[in-house]
């Protein structure tokens, strides 16, 4: 099934540009998504408690093609693109007057809560009755690795970062390395795409580092290594 919802483009969700923000984009996306498995029954709350794992985030590219302003109303479509035993790939589109000004693509996997183990898709939920509706959208994902050059700062889990896993939300991180970046620079050079790569999960009390790897690289590490990857594309001037 395709998810459809209208919206318009809310003043929380927008930055100093009076555009949707980063942080909006991802929170649509996340929302999009997270109510179409809720609809098929393959939400993480279902999946905790009938089939004892949740969801994950593993992989997400997001594209801002065009910046969408405060008050544009906007359409968007998500899907499930496609799934194999290990992984689900769900793709989101939305459009603004018929073009497509943000795209994602979200690679999500499920974790027994018990072993931590990675679940079979089919143990949680995805059977016969759950169909991919394939992509519509030229999106990939860099698959590049890298390695922390220089720290840059600390920044502990509060309670506000920790969402209904007990585990700090995805949006969480994309706020610590925005703030990496000052107003102007954002204003001058805004984001145009972002990936980001989840390796391991963090908790409220814990204490992240942020390091610098280069070319609008970072990595986020806790004690016990790297608990994600982010790579930044910005619009340059005269784009």
């Amino acid at each position: 099934m395709k998810l459809i919802r209208q919206g318009v483009v809310a003043a929380s969700d927008c930055d100093t540009t009076v555009k949707m923000s980063v942080i909006g984009a991802f929170s649509l996306v996340e929302n999009m998504v997270t109510e179409l498995m809720g609809v098929q029954k393959i939400d993480g709350v279902t999946c905790m408690r009938e089939y004892g794992a949740m969801w994950v985030f593993v992989r997400n590219r997001i594209e801002i093609r065009e910046p969408m302003q405060w008050m544009d109303a906007y359409t968007a479509e998500c899907c499930i693109s496609s799934f194999t035993k290990a992984k689900l790939f769900v793709d989101t589109v939305v459009r603004h007057e018929g073009r497509i000004a943000i795209a994602s693509r979200l690679e999500l996997c499920a974790v027994d809560l018990q072993t931590k183990r990675i679940r079979p898709t089919s143990t949680v939920g995805l059977g016969e009755r759950i169909k991919a509706e394939g992509s519509e959208l030229e999106i990939a994902y860099s698959r590049e690795s890298y390695e922390p050059l220089s720290a840059l700062e600390t920044v502990v889990v509060r309670s506000s970062d920790i969402d209904y896993c007990h585990h700090t939300n995805n949006i969480s991180y994309i706020r610590y390395l925005m703030n990496r970046y000052s107003v102007k620079e954002l204003e001058e050079h805004p984001i145009r795409a972002i990936e980001v790569q989840y390796a391991d999960q963090t908790f409220e009390g814990e204490t992240l580092m942020i390091s610098d790897c280069g070319e609008d690289r970072f990595v986020i590490e806790t004690s016990r290594g790297i608990a994600m990857r982010c790579k930044l594309e910005h619009i340059e001037r005269g784009q």
